[in-house]
């Protein structure tokens, strides 16, 4: 298997993404739309502590598609909120790359 698509199961990149690439890139995008940034890969971007504007997430969400050339919002299905944590988000969208 190419060097650039190996099994993430075992903490290594898969398209080129590591987990924690995915979970930086979250951060970044985050502040870039929010103007917040969030350290702790366990906080969940929900909660209103923070002061993220719902509609904000549309932009978080479009930034990470175009980024990650998948459907993120597809992370939703079938997951509970806890998805909106920074360390199960990346998890989520690091499964949509495979």
């Amino acid at each position: 298997m190419e060097d650039s698509l190996r099994d993430c199961s075992k903490g290594e990149q898969y398209a080129g993404y590591r987990k924690s690439d995915l979970t930086e890139m979250i951060q970044k995008i985050v502040y870039e739309v929010t103007q917040i940034w969030v350290d702790s890969e366990k906080t969940n971007l929900l909660d209103t502590k923070l002061g993220i504007c719902p509609e904000d997430f549309l932009y978080i969400f479009d930034l990470l598609e175009k980024k990650l050339h998948v459907p993120a919002a597809d992370i939703l299905i079938g997951r509970s909120y806890r998805v909106m944590e920074m360390d199960a988000m990346s998890g989520a969208l690091l499964e949509l790359l495979e």
